[in-house]
């Protein structure tokens, strides 16, 4: 009889051979209406220790940030990279942003109120604030960058969906109609991926429905300004004398920013043993994706603080649900039960600390979305696994897992995630692609029956992707019950209404099995103790911050 469990010597083989195969291998939160305030919960990131701060703030000087690799754009409403959004967090602003507790908040907006009818939103502008051009921000240039959300940001196509006009009342002052009521509005604006930002009107036109990367075209209000990109090498941005600032002490993305650098220096740096050796010689301030096997080392840096990030994305395995075998939910429920999360982990990141077993859809951080209803499901248990195989008359048919060799972390679940498979009775044999060729294929039905893939964090329930009709992997589900919740928080704003909704969401997920969670990804960055006040988020942000040379 098999072992519930791997055995220790069995992890390490798996692990061995995994890195030997890669190396070898060449292919392929919302907002009330004129609310300022809301309750307290924890910061998205925790660090092991503060560096205190120990002078008054100082001005000038450049931050150095060694970062994995180049950014897919600076147009941060067509990417949804959290590696453009790093860069761009400090270049432009939205409407309403996160604040450090990751609740909603104005930040280029003044206020807004909604009416009775919940259908028409009135938003009034901060007066004063300037573009990187000297330009002043009025309603226009808002108007203007909506209308391009809409149809450049997947998000604003879901949003588009529901206003049925925008209309300018004063250079101060627009109103939204949406066509039925939707209470994520608000929040859809201050998401962070694929983002609301504001930009002059010119430019937004000039922008257009597509991607831009005219650096002439990334203009936007924020503390610091595009000096110069060289591709593959650096991007400098340098301090925006002409700020205008809220004064709230909010954090994250809104509220008080100061800009004390005069530069910050994003080096594009992809050797993870050069960016840690550069951080011990001070030749840069802030590092990110500290490597499994150097993390311990870093540790050991006097100076340096290595803060964990809570929220860097969570590994899934998805089903094709359009086709035999996974469009019989007992299947995918014996997948569910077959996995031991906890040696899934072992394998794929070797130490616990870059890791978390946890069966929300959303991340621990998320107070208000944060839910592990139905945890019990979220459980190792090989034999339910087979029962419900024998009760699908399951009978050796051929499964084939697909996924990326450009993510090590990718790969090597899909290792393990086969073997255990493969141990409750499951034909599964694995085949690894290069990542573009992967999300080619995820779109063609037929091409794969369970594929691994990570999702970084999204901010309001209708905006988690593998609930959009359409994405790979949900051709032919549908699912009555979770088109009523989605329906349902779509109308509401009521926080407890909401709690229940997000209960019954992952009660769901964990009957229907649309996705197989896995594991949470824990990011390790480091910096220098020449930052002070360094702002602890769940992304980098370098205003109220300043390096001590």
């Amino acid at each position: 009889m098999k072992s519930k469990s791997l055995s220790k010597k069995a992890i390490l083989t798996l692990l061995i051979a995994s890195m030997a195969a890669l190396a070898a291998c060449t292919g392929g939160n919302s907002a009330t209406p004129t609310s300022t305030s809301s309750p307290a919960s924890s910061s998205s990131v925790s660090a092991e220790a503060s560096a205190s701060s120990v002078t008054e703030p100082v001005t000038g000087g450049t931050i150095t940030v060694a970062i994995e690799a180049d950014l897919p754009a600076l147009d941060w409403t067509s990417s949804g990279s959290f590696s453009t959004a790093n860069v761009a967090y400090h270049i432009y602003e939205q409407l309403f942003a996160l604040d450090k507790d990751l609740s909603v908040k104005p930040m280029l907006a003044d206020r807004y109120e909604l009416s009775e009818d919940q259908l028409t939103y009135a938003i009034k502008l901060r007066q004063g604030v300037k573009f990187h051009n000297g330009a002043e921000m009025k309603a226009d240039d808002v108007i203007a960058s909506i209308d391009r959300w809409t149809v450049v940001s997947r998000f604003g196509k879901l949003a588009a969906e529901k206003i049925e006009s925008i209309d300018k009342v004063d250079d101060y002052s627009f109103t939204i109609r949406l066509n039925e009521v939707y209470m994520p509005l608000i929040r859809f604006f201050a998401g962070p991926q694929n983002a609301l930002v504001i930009m002059p009107a010119k430019i937004a036109e000039a922008a257009g429905d597509t991607r831009f990367t005219d650096d002439s075209l990334v203009v936007g209000t924020g503390p610091y300004k595009l000096e110069s990109w060289q591709r593959g090498q650096r991007i400098t941005l340098t301090r925006f004398d002409d700020y205008v600032s809220r004064e709230e002490d909010w954090g994250g993305l809104t509220g008080k920013k100061v800009a004390y650098a005069d530069k910050i220096s994003f080096d594009i740096v992809s050797d993870p043993q050069v960016r840690v050796n550069g951080l011990r010689s001070g030749q840069f301030d802030y590092v990110m994706a500290v490597p499994q096997d150097l993390y311990s080392l870093v540790q050991t840096f006097e100076g340096v603080q290595t803060p964990v990030n809570e929220m860097k994305k969570f590994l899934t395995v998805i089903p094709d649900k359009s086709e035999a075998p996974f469009n019989d939910v007992r299947l995918r429920q014996a997948v569910n039960y077959a996995l031991d999360r906890d040696a899934i982990g072992l394998v794929t990141y070797g130490d616990p600390n870059f890791y978390k077993v946890d069966p929300s859809i959303f991340f621990p951080p998320q107070k208000e979305l944060y839910s592990t209803a139905n945890a019990e499901a979220y459980a190792f248990d090989p034999e339910k696994a087979k029962q419900l195989m024998a009760e699908a008359g399951y009978n050796n048919e051929p499964i084939r897992i697909i996924a990326s060799t450009s993510y090590d972390d990718h790969y090597k679940s899909a290792q393990i995630v086969m073997q255990q498979l493969q141990e409750v009775g499951f034909n599964v044999e694995l085949q690894t692609y290069e990542y573009t060729t992967l999300t080619e294929m995820i779109t063609q039905p037929g091409e794969f029956d369970l594929f691994v893939i990570g999702f970084a964090p999204v901010f309001d329930l209708p905006l988690t992707l593998w609930l959009e009709p359409g994405y790979a992997g949900s051709e032919n589900y549908t699912s009555e019950a979770m088109n009523t919740v989605l329906d349902a928080w779509n109308s509401t704003g009521n926080a407890e209404e909401q709690k229940k909704l997000l209960e019954e969401t992952n009660k769901i997920v964990y009957e229907e099995i649309p996705i197989v969670k896995l594991i949470n990804e824990v990011g390790l960055d480091a910096y220098s103790d020449k930052l002070h006040d360094l702002p602890q988020w769940m992304g980098i942000i370098f205003w109220n911050t300043w390096v001590n040379e």
